[in-house]
């Protein structure tokens, strides 16, 4: 059955974004088999919501071997887990969430994912939820609906988030089936339930380098090929990336320059990576110029403050010091309050998720249009 245009161009932003293709769909098959028999007991269930934390941007082996296990059996492979860290609260930005992309408008679509929402949440042996909690699945989103495992598991709630879910079923774990700590995977039922991480991350997850600090004393002519090539043509707008330095990337050069007031050659030089990284990361300018505490008042301040989502009275505040260290703790960094070179890095990479979310925004708006 052909994919219709309207899924199609949804299936191709997917794809630019980093999730899997999509495949052709076929009857529903009963549901997948465990890698060894199951236990008659049920999983303990955490009795909480368990919120993100941590920006740690690792999808977790529960997650992954959840999401191979249902795109492959049933023959739907386009999903995607992780996401650039932002400001709110969501399991894609520590690697415990996954987004299986069925259309709930797809007759074929829509009878996978009720079947295998059913099967997640039914009753087993009188236990709502019995197989949500052999994969330690929290709570699930679909077609205007939310089951979670944590309240009321024996019904599905209205769903009013801006985000109606009817063109993929979002799974969100506890860290027991994110760690795969669960039975479905180890023939085990847990008897108790923990919230430890099994975290792949360390050290600070943003660094005073960009991916233009080490091509800086690149000159980049036309012939040229290469990753530096491609990092520029990334940074030039309506160029082909393609990693060959020609004639439209040339031209585009030249633009850039003269937009700029740059000396205008059609060569990518220091001052060219200079401006794109000055585009890319706002406040890069305060990373070896300036140091922030609590008291201290100005432009650098109200910067900052945008980025923290913050009032902008350009004063060091009790709130803006609360903001501080919380963006601290997301990016593993020690949680000091003191804005320094890190801090400004992760600040910007704070104004860097919103930006690649407000253009993932626009062009999934043009893909459904």
């Amino acid at each position: 059955m052909p994919i219709r245009p309207r899924r199609a161009a949804v299936a191709a932003t997917a794809a630019a974004l980093g999730f899997v293709p999509i495949a052709a769909f076929a009857a529903v098959p009963p549901p997948p088999t465990p890698p060894q028999p199951l236990p008659s007991a049920v999983d303990v269930l955490d009795p909480s919501y368990e919120p993100q934390t941590t920006c740690d941007q690792v999808t977790k082996p529960g997650v992954a071997d959840f999401a191979t296990l249902m795109s492959t059996h049933y023959n739907r492979l386009s999903y995607g887990t992780v996401r650039p860290c932002q400001s709110d609260d969501s399991q894609h930005y520590d690697g415990r969430a996954l987004d299986w992309m069925l259309n709930a408008g797809n007759a074929a679509d829509k009878e996978i994912a009720d079947a295998v929402t059913t099967w997640l949440t039914k009753p087993v042996n009188g236990v709502y939820g019995a197989n949500a909690r052999r994969f330690g699945i929290m709570f699930i989103v679909w077609n205007h609906k939310v089951w979670k495992a944590y309240r009321n598991p024996e019904t599905w709630s209205t769903y009013t988030g801006a985000v109606p879910h009817t063109d993929h079923i979002h799974f969100s774990f506890f860290w027991d089936g994110a760690c795969k700590r669960t039975s479905w995977w180890t023939g085990v039922a847990l008897k108790t339930w923990s919230a430890a991480k099994c975290s792949t991350a360390t050290g600070p997850l943003v660094s005073v380098d960009t991916e233009f600090t080490k091509y800086k004393d690149t000159v980049l002519k036309p012939g040229a090929t290469g990753a530096a090539v491609t990092l520029a043509q990334k940074n030039l707008p309506g160029v082909t990336v393609d990693g060959d330095y020609g004639p439209q990337t040339t031209a585009a050069v030249r633009k850039f320059q003269t937009k700029w007031s740059l000396n205008v050659n059609g060569w990518v030089n220091k001052g060219v990576w200079n401006q794109m990284e000055r585009l890319q990361y706002p406040l890069i300018k305060y990373r070896t110029t300036t140091v922030l505490r609590s008291g201290m008042t100005g432009q650098a301040v109200k910067d900052a403050q945008r980025a923290l989502r913050v009032t902008q009275d350009g004063e060091f505040g009790s709130s803006t010091l609360a903001a501080v260290k919380r963006v601290q703790g997301k990016y593993r960094i020690a949680q000091t309050g003191v804005i320094r070179a890190l801090t400004w890095a992760a600040l910007d990479e704070e104004l860097r998720s919103r930006m690649r979310q407000a253009e993932f925004d626009r062009e999934l708006e043009r893909a459904l249009s």
